[in-house]
């Protein structure tokens, strides 16, 4: 009796479990109306025009007609939308041109170097046998304190081509000759073998006042040799002017001993540098003054002001006081990198940075001039690996320079009646060795050169708020309400899918749950 009465119990839970797995099978059937339901509303309800049109419409061709308008607004939308940010990722840029009116500028540094890097006088002293006397340097006359290629001078004389044909210039010999000398002397005989400072200037005066020469400070270049700053770069001495014209300029004579040049100088007068920085480049940029003449020198301040990477210049900030001070040293370093790596030795004039102890190249081997002009040749063609940027801030000056005759008869025989033909030789002699100079401003305006990027970050959002608003008429909040639509659809889809896909799955977790829960019932009971 006990064991019909449990069969009985189990045949009733077993009926009981399949009329709860029919329920729950109903209620899984309710739910997936109610998500059908809520999503379908999200449609019907939703701010974007054509999604809202998809869900009201009633029939079927007004639903595909809808759905396919939706594509190809999402398809425009995308599309655009991707070339602004192509275009936004190449940092793009702008150039805006504003003229600064100032009441005062900064009065520039001057650098007056000679043209003839060596006095003849002592062409003898390069030479094993010279007179120590004539040749010493001595203490007395220390004084002071001190994106392209830029050629080697000894391109003008000497080449692959001219070694290995045998048609070297009588020039080219004398050249090599004395600049394997010259580069082999220390700095100081360079210093002192050169045109000295109480020479090469004679007077100077800025703003209609003497100028000490002792204030001008020392700066050596290789192919011009001893040169000298005007107002080197001070910020606690700032020379300033506030009118225009030559009263409130600089004004020098020079005296560039045409006498005492070598024969290797083919020009006769001085190299004018206008510059910011502590280090000038007298070859890469700079005036030739011719002596005989007044050489006016006007001029007018730009700023050229670059954008950092990533922008395009990528530029970079140099320091006089780190050992790249510009870029044409970065350059020059670079090259003398890659002639080293390549001919185990550097090109003995370019400035010698940090390669005071490495070999220099023999000029008079035609094997090192070969691979020299090798090296330049090669990366003329194809370019360099050299990181050496534009600067960020470049302060230059915009030159206009006129000429004329001095100094006139008249000037220099002023308060004499009697001119002789031996006179008239003495101004011709001064006129082949001096030279006059002024230099200053025609305008106090200063020309801004600025890049600015053509897309701040608040105009991305804008733009792309834009095209989102055009194509789909969305607004941030639409855009929030379209993710939680897609979200929604996105979980209906993974739903539907697993029962299609796995439908014995399913079946078998609701069989499962209606004997856990019957099992349950029947522990409460008993």
């Amino acid at each position: 009796m006990k064991l019909l009465n449990y069969l009985c119990k189990i045949n009733n839970i077993r009926t009981k479990s399949h009329v709860d797995d029919f329920n729950a099978i109903k209620r899984n059937g309710k739910n997936e109306k109610l998500v059908n339901s809520t999503l379908k509303s999200k449609f019907q309800n939703s701010s974007i025009f054509a999604v809202s049109q998809i869900g009201r419409s009633k029939k079927f061709y007004a639903k595909l007609l809808w759905t396919l308008t939706l594509s190809l607004v999402l398809v425009g939308c995308c599309y655009y939308i991707y070339r602004f940010m192509d275009l936004y990722f190449t940092y793009p840029i702008k150039i805006t041109l504003n003229t600064e009116v100032q009441s005062s500028v900064n009065f520039p540094s001057v650098t007056v170097c000679n043209m003839n890097r060596m006095k003849s006088e002592y062409e003898s002293c390069l030479g094993s046998d010279y007179d120590f006397r004539k040749c010493s340097t001595g203490r007395e006359n220390q004084f002071g304190s001190g994106f392209t290629f830029k050629l080697p001078e000894r391109r003008n004389f000497q080449s692959c081509y001219s070694q290995l044909s045998g048609k070297r210039q009588k020039d080219a010999d004398n050249f090599t000759e004395f600049f394997e000398k010259y580069s082999q002397l220390k700095h100081v005989k360079r210093r002192f073998y050169g045109h000295q400072l109480k020479d090469l200037i004679q007077s100077c005066s800025f703003r209609g006042k003497p100028y000490d020469k002792k204030q001008f400070s020392y700066f050596f270049n290789t192919r011009y040799g001893n040169c000298f700053t005007f107002n080197s770069y001070d910020p606690m001495k700032e020379l300033t002017v506030r009118s225009i014209g030559r009263e409130s300029g600089l004004e020098l004579i020079l005296n560039v001993e045409h006498q005492q040049y070598l024969p290797i100088s083919h020009t006769i007068g001085g190299r004018i540098v206008i510059h910011k920085s502590l280090n000038p480049d007298p070859e890469g940029s700079g005036i030739s003054v011719i002596p005989g003449y007044e050489t006016d020198i006007l001029l007018q301040q730009t700023s050229i002001r670059r954008l950092p990477a990533p922008y395009k210049d990528e530029c970079a900030v140099y320091n006089d006081d780190s050992s790249m001070k510009n870029q044409a040293e970065c350059i020059e370093s670079c090259l003398q990198d890659y002639n080293l790596a390549k001919c185990g030795c550097i090109e003995p004039e370019f400035k010698e940075l940090e390669y005071n102890d490495l070999k220099k190249c023999d000029m008079k081997s035609s094997t090192d001039v070969c691979c020299l002009d090798g090296v330049l040749n090669y990366l003329a063609i194809h370019g360099t690996n050299c990181s050496c940027p534009l600067p960020c801030v470049t302060e230059k000056f915009t030159e206009h320079t006129t000429t004329a005759t001095w100094p006139s008869g008249a000037y220099f025989f002023r308060g004499r009646s009697n001119v002789t033909n031996k006179d008239w030789n003495s101004l011709k002699k001064y006129r082949a060795s001096h030279a006059k100079v002024n230099i200053f401003f025609s305008t106090l305006e200063n020309i801004v050169y600025e890049q600015n990027p053509c897309f701040h970050e608040s105009e991305l959002l804008s733009h792309l708020g834009g095209e989102l608003g055009l194509w789909l008429g969305l607004s941030i909040v639409a855009v929030f309400e379209l993710l939680e639509v897609l979200l929604s659809l996105a979980n209906c889809v993974y739903v539907t899918a697993s029962k299609a896909f796995f439908p014995n799955v399913h079946a078998k977790d609701r069989l499962e749950y209606g004997k856990r829960k019957q099992r349950k019932k029947v522990i409460l009971k008993i």
